[in-house]
């Protein structure tokens, strides 16, 4: 049974809510992005086969513990209530273990209060994973049963399913070895002092050499490893070394605190005083953490992938990405909206035409993203590829599916496609996108009729080529060669020319715009023809088509304002990004 303490429950438990409040509020806030990030790293699918993926290896089921928590993050709301909950879980079981090592003494709330902090810290890194806090749930959970029962016999067989709670648990288990003998140690008298950690590390050893050679064959590595945190990030590990080396010497703190005499009141305000302390220690860091632009990316990338492909562009350029993934996928809003060469340079372009396409490299860095650009030319194919490769490198992803889904489908391949229909179909809120998928299975008309897949089938190539893997802009032309009418590559082949500022080239390929259904010339090549013009003394073949009006009055602005700040140029820079900052001449000149 445990105990009462002395100190006012209500006191605790105000102090846990302000804290649950505090994590609650970051993640609705600011850090919703890591929510976001970690739902579309995994896909958890109810099915025999996924499961067995985890329980092959000490660690695993933690790790699909964590996956299925982490699904939740589809709702905002459930998803941030679950993680504020899993993390002011410690401080909870901190509270009874306190109980059980100090009895009726007084203790000081803070050193309840700090694991939570350090695991807050650490998860506002998008890489810090949900198993990571179940980990040291875990450890601290463990170790509360361990101390619970006085009897040796009753102990014995607690730290006798050690192995199961390794095999759950992975590297954390070792963690709680240490923690445990640090315990015993230290609190222990008598023959059990030495006793219980004989016992603990004799198991530990015959667990592991059991796991090594028998049950999972596993290399040491993962299993001392495995599923500890591996971000590669020097805050991060800052943190995870300080809540690991916290957790480990837990016990001597509170024996630390048992042997300071400090009367009642004394304790109290300490306690209040170093808790408010450490809240605030902890929101500042907070702040420091949070990054502005990867709350951005992801903001962008969530709206492209509900194809709010308005609100993508909208957003980049209310708020510039100043970052390679942000305006890649601002470039796959245009594309998708037929708006490439007309708002280009609308949304800041700094990183020239490595924003028009990820590449494919050795560690396969944007393969997850890669596709989306094949997917908007019509290098379906392609972007079937990028899909795959996603799929078997990082597992299963909610839109590396929905992606293998649209490509089989569009390329009639419904066998695959009904295969890939039946995962959506077993997970938790994709089954409602996966009924949408079905209705077209083996209907060729519905998929033509489909606004998205339709499309896509009219941009599919008449002849069949090989792909550039190392040049990939080389298949913008091989795809204009096998499919000549592709209006969605032409912009990117225009918009690669722009970015490059090949002005000359820009204006060799407008006499075809004509024949591919232009009406008129889209406003950033009007731009580059009236550069061109303007360095030519004439103007050159629109193969019929008209520069505007109010084209041409703004490039009149523009070159006078442009002369006239050449006597300065710093400043001139900035007062022409002002008032021509959305144009190509500005972007030819100052970028």
């Amino acid at each position: 049974m445990i105990p009462n303490i002395k100190k006012s429950d209500t006191e605790i438990y105000f102090l846990f809510f302000s804290l649950f409040l505090l994590i609650f509020g970051y993640f609705y806030w600011f850090g919703n992005y890591v929510l976001f990030f970690q739902e579309k790293q995994s896909l958890f699918i109810f099915s025999g086969e996924y499961f067995h993926e985890f329980i092959n290896k000490p660690g695993g089921l933690l790790k699909l513990l964590g996956n299925f928590l982490t699904q939740f993050y589809f709702d905002p709301i459930l998803g941030i209530f679950i993680l504020a909950t899993i993390i002011i879980l410690p401080s909870f079981i901190l509270l009874n273990i306190n109980k059980q090592l100090l009895k009726r003494r007084e203790f000081l709330l803070v050193l309840m209060v700090l694991p939570t902090c350090f695991l807050l810290l650490m998860q506002s890194h998008y890489f810090h994973l949900m198993e990571y806090n179940l980990g040291f749930l875990m450890v601290l959970l463990y170790f509360l049963f361990s101390i619970l029962p006085r009897e040796k016999h009753t102990r014995f067989i607690i730290l006798s399913l050690y192995p199961l709670f390794y095999y759950v648990s992975g590297a954390f288990a070792w963690i709680f070895l240490g923690m445990f003998i640090i315990y015993s140690l230290s609190y222990e008298t008598g023959q059990l002092r030495f006793f219980y950690p004989v016992i603990i590390v004799l198991i530990a050893a015959v667990s592991l050499i059991a796991f090594k050679f028998f049950l999972f064959l596993e290399p040491y590595s993962q299993l001392f490893k495995f599923p500890f945190p591996t971000v590669v990030d020097p805050k991060h590990k800052l943190f995870l070394i300080l809540i690991t080396g916290y957790v480990l010497l837990y016990p001597l703190l509170v024996k630390a605190n048992i042997s300071v005499r400090i009367n009642k009141l004394k304790t109290k305000f300490f306690s209040l005083v170093a808790s408010l302390f450490v809240f605030l220690i902890t929101a500042i860091i907070l702040i420091k953490l949070y990054s502005p632009q990867t709350a951005k990316v992801a903001k962008i990338e969530k709206f492209v992938f509900e194809k709010k492909y308005d609100e993508a562009i909208e957003y980049h350029e209310k708020y510039p990405l100043k970052n390679l993934i942000g305006q890649y996928f601002y470039n796959i809003a245009l594309s998708e909206t037929n708006q490439l060469c007309d708002r280009l340079f609308f949304g800041t372009q700094n990183f020239g035409s490595n924003a028009l396409l990820l590449r494919w490299d050795s560690e396969l860095t944007h393969v997850e993203r890669g596709a989306y650009f094949f997917y908007s030319i019509g290098l379906i194919n392609e972007a079937h590829r990028w899909a795959y490769v996603d799929m078997v490198v990082n597992g299963f992803r909610p839109q590396n599916i929905k992606l293998l889904v649209k490509t089989n489908l569009i390329n009639g391949n419904y066998r695959m496609a009904e295969k890939y229909i039946s995962l959506l179909k077993k997970t938790l809120y994709y089954k409602k996108c996966a009924k949408r998928y079905e209705t077209l299975l083996y209907e060729p008309t519905n998929i033509q009729s489909n606004p998205e897949m339709g499309e896509k089938i009219k941009l599919l190539p008449k002849e069949n080529f090989f792909i550039h893997t190392e040049n990939p802009q080389n298949n913008i032309s091989l795809i204009l060669q096998a499919t000549p009418d592709n209006k969605n590559a032409f912009e990117y082949k225009m918009a690669w020319l722009l970015l490059e500022k090949n002005v000359e080239e820009v204006v060799n390929e407008i006499k075809k715009m004509k024949s591919l259904g232009y009406t008129r010339i889209p406003k950033h090549i009007e731009e580059a023809v009236l550069a061109f013009a303007n360095s030519r003394g004439e103007l050159p073949n629109l193969g019929g088509l008209m520069i505007s009006r109010e084209t041409r009055q703004r490039f009149g602005h523009y070159v006078s304002e442009y002369k006239k700040n050449q006597q300065t140029p710093s400043l001139g820079k900035e007062a022409m990004q002002k008032s021509f900052g959305d144009t190509f001449w500005f972007y030819f000149h100052f970028i």
